[in-house]
């Protein structure tokens, strides 16, 4: 009985993580690839995050100009937005605060776990 509940959870998990991982939305842990998709949410423990979307800001000093990922961080009434941009090429994380804690959200490429696809990011706590 005891190892038919254990390989039952063990089973759920496994089963419940690609919903995460192909961007449908889910659980989410800090410091892991974690697949998304325009509003989708991904649930955090802190905090929900939702893709908004991609745009772009002309510079007249960049002549190719800046393109913003914008991510929605939320729990009950409290919500701010996240922008990460690659700016001029330095790829390297986003600081943002919420709740009282520092977090870090990154696209691209992150120091321990390597590059990133198009559809993955990490976020961790500071």
């Amino acid at each position: 009985n005891t190892f038919r509940r254990a390989w039952i959870i063990a089973l759920m998990g496994i089963l419940g993580s690609p919903a995460c991982s192909s961007g449908s939305g889910g659980p989410a842990g800090y410091g892991a690839k974690v697949r998304f998709k325009k509003d989708a949410v991904l649930v955090f423990p802190d905090f929900d995050l939702i893709y908004l979307g991609r745009r772009h800001v002309k510079s007249p000093k960049f002549k190719p100009g800046f393109n913003f990922e914008d991510f929605r961080v939320s729990r009950g009434n409290q919500s701010i937005t996240v922008s990460w941009s690659s700016g001029t090429g330095l790829l390297g994380p986003q600081d943002f605060e919420f709740g009282g804690r520092k977090f870090e959200l990154e696209l691209r490429h992150h120091d321990k776990l390597g590059w990133l696809k198009e559809d993955e990011v990490v976020v961790s706590m500071k």
